[in-house]
């Protein structure tokens, strides 16, 4: 028990260290919208969904980090009751751009798989990896906590009839990070 409690107290004081120096790990989770980019001629009675998300990451320095994030990317249905939902894990580097003490401008650039399932469709849902990128603003609410919003896009595909089509999903979030 006294091992426990020495390793949260010490947790507890590196916490505001690593914030300080803007180095370090950190996780967060995001709440928002997203949207699959599919052009298609079946007529939708929903073409965004609520979505969430994950992510994991290490603070190099005050203008470097990399994050692993998992998402849903959005849902769409059409009129008939056919859906296409899709999830999306992606790896990126951040680069951050420091406007204040608490307030933080980001973009990423990484590599994501995202899967698209069908259910309903001719259309069958298919993984495509590709190139992620985001935007976004931060602001430190505290040394170890911070809110955070932002837009990625995804890549997509779908195939029909063996021909496959490609589309960009957009996910617009806000989220809370956790530094330690």
């Amino acid at each position: 028990m006294k091992k426990i409690t020495a390793i949260l107290l010490f947790s507890m004081m590196a916490a505001p260290a690593f914030a300080a120096n803007n180095e370090g790990f950190y996780v967060g989770g995001t709440l928002g919208n997203g949207r699959l980019g599919f052009t298609s001629n079946v007529a939708l009675s929903k073409a965004s969904d609520f979505v969430y998300g994950g992510l994991f990451g290490y603070r190099y320095n005050q203008n470097l980090a990399v994050e692993a994030q998992f998402t849903g990317v959005g849902k769409s249905t059409t009129v008939t009751g056919a859906t296409l939902k899709g999830d999306a894990f992606s790896l990126v580097a951040v680069g951050i751009l420091p406007v204040s003490s608490s307030v933080e401008l980001f973009g990423k650039l990484g590599a994501s798989s995202t899967k698209i399932t069908a259910a309903g469709f001719t259309t069958q849902g298919e993984t495509r990896t590709g190139v992620t990128l985001g935007i976004g603003g931060q602001y430190s609410v505290s040394p170890s906590i911070a809110i955070r919003a932002g837009w990625d896009g995804y890549p997509e595909a779908v195939s029909n009839a063996g021909v496959k089509t490609f589309g960009y999903a957009s996910v617009f979030s806000v989220g809370a990070i956790f530094k330690f």
